[in-house]
């Protein structure tokens, strides 16, 4: 017998401005001028866990948080304590800032310090200066200190931006070092095994209009901030579209109120959307009610409650490109939504609230989890364009979120960055080009 929706649930698992001046005379300071930093204001709770993965761009917002909060201090006496932006505590010298920037956990009762903050395997060490990415450390264990590396000054990468706890430099938390001191002092990089990159990428979204006109909207991943959009089409579709799913930068497959499936190739999508007459794949058949492609080959859609999964062969199929129909499974009736985050990844909500991650494997041969239980249900539409980011669309506005692991079946390390664009999205389709993020 085929198995419910909800029966091969798998557990959920729980998982600043910058304004001080540069000192003259530093720990191999190059004085060059200042550049301003403004922090962003400290989110009601941090998008990672302690000892979790942490993004690259979330380590210097805390470190900005911290400078920004606490300003000129320094000790290395545990009673000194200062809490992060979700309470836990945090010595404040060098070794407990870059700990409290990598948001590590603590150590036989307290703090790395600058002899063990290589030594719990959690990190690694290497000894060119110039692969240095945003949000490692420059680590000194001779010298007794450790910093945190921000950005390159110069192309040459000769200077660098550094975040740090120093007790010789209690007004200048952000300064600019050279890198010719820390090779003298044979300070060496230190990498945060957990550490991972930002979101990077464009979402590009289409969309449908109560009257049938196209639109087009330029989405910042990482940010959730419209770029370009919404464009609109002068003409409307010629039919009316249930379900949409976008294949790539300029192909659309809608199915129809009448059951029929349509391919739409867009012509331009800048100050106004234009598209070639759409060609009717299919007269009957395509009850679908929910559509989403995942950018691999696959289209999934969902029909009286079975999720179904094609394959798309070519870039803009006819319907003998749409081949290897087969039903995953039943029980899918509860989704008010569908996308894909990856290769055989789906990603739905229900009418109770809940958000849910799927993988398919084949046949009867699937896995799936709330991610969350509750409030999720406000969404007429969910997009992705890859990389862990999701946008709920409400019927005039959008939602952003990160998924800083989206294929681990945990909604534990899920962040929001709230409503992003209030207003503009009154369209009552939306779909994610998928594969444009990472």
């Amino acid at each position: 017998m085929p198995r419910s929706l909800l029966q091969k649930i798998v557990p959920q698992r729980i998982l600043a401005t910058a304004t001080s001046v540069l000192a003259a005379a530093t720990l191999g300071l190059a004085v060059v001028a200042v550049d301003t930093v403004t922090a962003p204001p400290a989110p009601a709770r941090a998008a990672s866990s302690v000892g979790g993965q942490i993004t690259r761009d979330e380590v210097l917002n805390r470190a900005r948080w911290w400078i920004d909060q606490y300003g000129a201090i320094y000790s290395q006496y545990q009673s000194d304590q200062k809490p992060d932006q979700d309470g836990h505590p945090y010595r404040p010298d060098c070794s407990g800032f870059v700990s409290m920037a990598w948001h590590l956990p603590k150590s036989g009762g307290g703090d790395r310090s600058t002899r063990t903050l290589d030594t719990f395997g959690d990190t690694r060490t290497f000894d060119n200066l110039g692969d240095l990415l945003p949000g490692d450390a420059i680590l000194g264990v001779e010298y007794g200190h450790v910093a945190l590396f921000e950005k390159w000054v110069d192309s040459s990468r000769t200077q660098m931006w550094v975040y740090e706890e120093y007790k010789e430099n209690l007004e200048g938390r952000r300064v600019v070092k050279s890198r010719s001191w820390y090779e003298a002092e044979n300070f060496k990089g230190v990498r945060y095994n957990k550490i991972i990159d930002g979101v990077r990428g464009t979402a590009n979204i289409y969309g449908v209009l109560a009257d049938g006109r196209l639109t087009f909207t330029a989405v910042d991943a990482a940010t959730g901030d419209r770029i370009r959009g919404a464009s609109r089409s002068d003409a409307s579709l010629p039919f009316t579209p249930r379900t949409m799913a976008t294949l790539d930068y300029n192909t659309i497959l809608f199915t129809s109120t009448a059951n029929e499936l349509w391919r739409v190739d867009i012509g331009t999508n800048l100050d106004t959307v234009t598209f070639r007459t759409p060609t009717r794949l299919a007269d009957s058949g395509w009850s679908h009610d929910l559509l989403t492609y995942d950018g691999s080959g696959h289209l999934y859609g969902i029909a009286d409650g079975v999720l179904r999964r094609y394959t798309v062969n070519v870039a803009k199929p006819e319907i003998t490109d749409i081949t290897g129909y087969v039903s995953i499974d039943e029980g899918f009736g509860a989704l008010k939504t569908l996308t894909a985050t990856g290769p055989d990844w789906l990603l739905g909500t229900t009418s109770d609230g809940r958000l849910r991650s799927y993988r398919v494997d084949g046949v009867d041969n699937w896995t799936g989890s709330d991610l969350r239980e509750s409030t999720w249900q406000v969404f007429t539409n969910l997009v992705s364009p890859g990389g862990g980011v999701y946008f709920g669309h409400k019927p005039t506005s959008m939602n952003h979120y990160v998924d800083l692991n989206p294929y681990d079946f945990s909604g534990g390390d899920i962040s929001g960055t709230g409503e992003t664009d209030p207003s503009g999205w009154s369209q009552v389709l939306i779909s994610a080009q998928p594969g444009t993020v990472s």
